[in-house]
This record gives C-alpha cells, sequence and structure tokens, in this order.
C-alpha cells in the first residue's frame, strides 16, 4: 500500500477512490465554476474581436465611401456625339452645357511592318520566323560547337563561339536618357547558340514585352507582320531602339530590324520609308499630343486623348464638334444612399440582436470531464446554445447602438435648408431597434428642391475647433462641431470610432489574452488563480490518500490482531 499504491485490499471493504473523490467533490466543484468563468470571458473576448474587425470594415471600407462627393453627389456627363468625345463628370462638375472641339487626338509611338512585308536574308527560307533567317543568311554549327555564320551584307566569320553575342539592342519607353542600370535592365541579347537553335520572332516580341516598359510588341504570322506600339500616347510616348556596337550584336540587330521592314504609323497613316537601323546607332519614333477647345478655351499637350477640365473628364475620339451636358446623376445618388441604407442596418441589427439575445439558463461552458462523455456534434450543439446570451444587455454595445442612432436622427446645423436631417430626406426608422428605410419618393422630391443636400446631410464637416478657445475645444467638439457635422462624419468620427476604441479597451483586437486589456487582465488572473488552485486540490487529494492509507494500515494491523487472538489455535 501507499499513496500511488492500490487501496481496499486490507479486507476493510472501504472503496478509496471513491471516497478520495467525494472528498474532491467540493473543491472540483469550485475549480469548475472558476474554469466555466474563464470559458466564458475567452468566449466573450472573441467575440468583441469579432465586433471590432465589423467595426473597423464598417468605418474604413463602408463609411469612407459615404463621406465622399462622388458618392452622395455624383454627377452625370452626356455627348452630343460620342464618336467625337466621351465624358465623365465628377462631384465638382458644375450642372452645365460644354460646347467641345477636337482638333487633334493624341497619338502613340508605333512601328510596324510596311506593305512589302518581312524581308528574310536567308532567301531560302521566304517564309521563316526563325530569327536566324531574318538577320543572317546563313548560320552553321560546326563539331566542335562553334558556328560558321555569314551575315546579311554577305561578309562572313568562321569559329564564332556559340556564348559569343549575335544580336542585342536596348528599348527606351520614354523622353529621357536612360541610366547604365536602365540600359542593361531593357537589354535584349541572343548568342549564336540561342539563335541557331530556336529563337523566333514571337520569341523576339515576348522578350520585349517582358522588358516590363511601356513598349509592347507582337508578331502577326497570318500576315507575316511584326509591330512595336507604345501603350501610352502623346509627346513622351517613344520607342527607341539603341542598337549594340557592330562587335557587340550591334551587326545582327541591325539586319534584324532592316528585314522587319518597319515603318512609322501615325495619324492612322503609314509612312513611305522604312526606318533605318545601324549598328552603335539609336533609332526613334515618338507619339504626339492632342488638342481641344473646350468653351471657347485651347487645351494642348493632350496625353491618352484625355483631358479633365472643371470636374469633367473628356475622352477625345475624332477630331469633331459636340456639346456634353453635366446634370446631377440623381439615380446614382438614390441607389447609394439606399446602399447606405443597407449597410447601417446591417452592422446595426447584428449589434442588436447581440444586445437582446437572452443567456440560455440551463447552458454553461462543458468542462473537459464533461466533454468526454460526449460526442463532438453533442459538444458542438451543447456550445453554441452556451454562447447565447453573452452579449445580452451589455453597456459597450449599448453605448455604440445609441450613438449610431443619434448621429442618424440628430438635425445637421451646418445645412441651411429645410432639408437638414436624414428624415427630411426620407431615411427614417422603421421599429424602435433602430433599423431605417428609406422614402425613396421622398428622397426625389428632396433632391429636386435642393441638388446639394444630400452630400450636405452625409458629408458636411466642421472641422474648425482649431480657432476655439483650448479649454472650450472638448466641449465644442461634443456639442457644435457634433451637431454641424454630416451624418456619415459623426458615425466615421464620433460613434464608430468610439466604439472601435472602448472594445479595444475592454477587449483587445486578438484572442491572444497578453494583451492588456481588461477582459485580457481578467483571464490571465483567472488562469492563474486556476492553475493556484489546481496545485492545493493536488495537495490536498495527496493527503487524503494518506489519511486512508493510515487507515488501511490501521485497519490491516487490527485484522492481523484478530486473527492471532481468535483464529490461532485452529
Amino acid at each position: 500500500m501507499g499513496v500511488n499504491g492500490l487501496y481496499g485490499l486490507s479486507g476493510s471493504g472501504l472503496d478509496i477512490e471513491s471516497m478520495v473523490k467525494a472528498g474532491m467533490l467540493s473543491r472540483q466543484n469550485q475549480y469548475d465554476k472558476m474554469y466555466k468563468k474563464e470559458v466564458k470571458n475567452e468566449w466573450l473576448k472573441q467575440g468583441f474581436n469579432e465586433i471590432y474587425t465589423s467595426l473597423n470594415t464598417f468605418k474604413f471600407s463602408t463609411l469612407s465611401d459615404y463621406k465622399m462627393s462622388s458618392k452622395m453627389n455624383a454627377m452625370g456627363a452626356e455627348s452630343g456625339d460620342t464618336s467625337v468625345v466621351k465624358a465623365v463628370a465628377n462631384a465638382d462638375a458644375v450642372a452645365m452645357t460644354h460646347n467641345v472641339e477636337v482638333t487633334s487626338l493624341s497619338q502613340n509611338a508605333y512601328l510596324m511592318t510596311g506593305n512589302d512585308g518581312i524581308t528574310r536574308a536567308n532567301t531560302d527560307a521566304s517564309s521563316s520566323i526563325y530569327l536566324k533567317d531574318i538577320a543572317f543568311q546563313s548560320i552553321t554549327k560546326n563539331d566542335d560547337g562553334t558556328f560558321n555564320v555569314t551575315f546579311a551584307d554577305g561578309t562572313t566569320q568562321d569559329n564564332v563561339s556559340g556564348d559569343d553575342t549575335a544580336i542585342a539592342f536596348t528599348v527606351r519607353a520614354g523622353t529621357e536618357s536612360l541610366t547604365d542600370d536602365e540600359k542593361s535592365a531593357q537589354t535584349v541579347s541572343y548568342t549564336f547558340a540561342d539563335i541557331f537553335e530556336s529563337k523566333t520572332m514571337n520569341d523576339l516580341a515576348a522578350d520585349i514585352k517582358n522588358l516590363n516598359t511601356n513598349v509592347t510588341a507582337s508578331y502577326d504570322a497570318t500576315n507575316d507582320m511584326f509591330t512595336l506600339y507604345n501603350k501610352e500616347s502623346g509627346s513622351d510616348s517613344v520607342i527607341g531602339l539603341s542598337i549594340a556596337a557592330e562587335s557587340a550584336g550591334g551587326k545582327g540587330a541591325a539586319a534584324l530590324f532592316k528585314g522587319l521592314n518597319l515603318h512609322q504609323s501615325a495619324g492612322g497613316v503609314l509612312a513611305d520609308e522604312a526606318k533605318t537601323f545601324t549598328a552603335d546607332a539609336e533609332t526613334s519614333v515618338e507619339g504626339k499630343d492632342g488638342e481641344a477647345i473646350i468653351d471657347g478655351r485651347t487645351y494642348t499637350g493632350i496625353k491618352d486623348s484625355k483631358v479633365t477640365v472643371s470636374g469633367v473628364t473628356y475622352s477625345l475620339a475624332n477630331v469633331g464638334k459636340t456639346t456634353v451636358a453635366v446634370t446631377q446623376d440623381t439615380d446614382a445618388i438614390i441607389d447609394n444612399v439606399k446602399k447606405f441604407v443597407e449597410d447601417y442596418n446591417k452592422i446595426l441589427d447584428d449589434l442588436t440582436e447581440k444586445y437582446n439575445t437572452k443567456p440560455s439558463g440551463d447552458y454553461e461552458p462543458l468542462t473537459k470531464t464533461q466533454e468526454a462523455s460526449m460526442t463532438q456534434e453533442q459538444i458542438d450543439k451543447w456550445t453554441e446554445k452556451a454562447k447565447e446570451g453573452l452579449f445580452y444587455h451589455n453597456d459597450i454595445l449599448r453605448g455604440i447602438i445609441s450613438d449610431m442612432r443619434d448621429a442618424i436622427m440628430t438635425p445637421v446645423q451646418s445645412v441651411h435648408s429645410s432639408y437638414n436631417s436624414a428624415s427630411a430626406i426620407g431615411i427614417t426608422t422603421s421599429n424602435n431597434q433602430g433599423h431605417l428605410q428609406l422614402d425613396e419618393d421622398k428622397l426625389k422630391k428632396a433632391l429636386a428642391a435642393d441638388p446639394d443636400c444630400v452630400y450636405e446631410i452625409f458629408a458636411s464637416d466642421q472641422d474648425t475647433y482649431t480657432s476655439v478657445d483650448p479649454n472650450q475645444r472638448q466641449s465644442y467638439m461634443a456639442t457644435d462641431d457634433y451637431n454641424n457635422r454630416g451624418i456619415a462624419n459623426r458615425l466615421y468620427f464620433n460613434a464608430i470610432t468610439d466604439g472601435i476604441s472602448k472594445v479595444e479597451d475592454y477587449a483587445g483586437v486578438l484572442a491572444d489574452s497578453d494583451d492588456q486589456s481588461t477582459l485580457g487582465l481578467l483571464i490571465t488572473q483567472l488562469k492563474t488563480k486556476m492553475d493556484n488552485f489546481k496545485a492545493l486540490m493536488d495537495d490536498f487529494q495527496t493527503q487524503l490518500y494518506k489519511k486512508y492509507d493510515a487507515l488501511e494500515v490501521m485497519i490491516s494491523q487490527m485484522n492481523a490482531q484478530y486473527n492471532t487472538i481468535f483464529g490461532g489455535s485452529e
């Protein structure tokens, strides 16, 4: 017998394990209460972490949109002739009609194979797509791995190393000269081994595109045509091809581009003469700026055929004249208000449901012992019920809900018209929980009477407190500044920001309890208390076993004495 041995073998009839378990029951119940409280606080912390994420998303991904004039003061632009110009108006545009004359379009730097097609230096390969047949009359490989080369001009070179450069050129896409690092990064280079083995015009196009400049290239096999194109237009749009020195691949590169027969295309017209390419020199073409006259003023230097004037962006399509009418986009504003109501209700209803859901009184967190006798499905269902009501009448949620409702319902004093509140433009509550509803007809009527009312009600922001007496600023910000702010700014800067701060202080932002939040500290304290109590329980259990061990010894001794006295004569 012993503390860690077997008990009840003395014939005493005592169930030692049951007696120890019974002796530990009171303390186990105390420990279980602490455990359940700790688990409940962890659930609460996790729940608040989810609320924190939801509030942050609502603030930065949702509310930030509704503070923008582009959402709540949307303007539309309609062109009288979209074949001449298309237009888009932003919120700063004025409702009026503009006269537009496109006198010239911006153009891209553009090179393409001329009508007489690509010329192959290897006349025996008239339809070849391989670069070796365009740039060289022939390249043959020797047994030792070197090459015998006949260049496009008929000159020859024998026993050329496969590692020597056959073709090399650098691409420039802008007006600025390239640095040495840029030249290195924007250079295409092929060895004689590369050219002999496989390089095609498709490879050439891909390698030019992979330089990551604005210059792109393509090969059209159907029409046997190679093109180079700068994706941006205007006078800054350039295609510059710097051919390497003759001994460093320039001879092959010059022959290649000569064979590609590249002509400049500008304004839909192909130049009569092909561009010339020479070793150790650059050949370049440039785009052209566009020009337009808008309301009598001439705008030059237009890039990519787009120009923005007084909140209207004009996309020039063809030379000609037309008008562009700018009007308020009422349908877009109404759609945005509807979306705001949906977004607001989604988060408010979620908070309200959490706040009003009562706990299921018969369900508490399960202990490890209880879980051991249940299936996982039973555990999950029980835990789901036990988590109900975690936020019932929670003070933090009550404050956030109240602040959100106040932000909506309080009139905006900085709006000097009768349309100075959410209710005035058709946004009202449908129940006593603060759920919003929208009367679209009332909103349309308000916009017709005061086109700026929606933007002002949502986005007014009176940040003038810096001029207020420092001793009065807090009071001003809580009253005058708040009352002058639009409802989106109140939610953004006041209700939601304050709610986020309170949630962060109380529960932190992550499940980790080492975050110094109120719940984090409480969970840490409970865990420490549980660890200390568990140590005390282990000590107490050890004492019980020792006590019953002594009882076993005593009973054993008494049985021995009894047998000596009464059973020894037999």
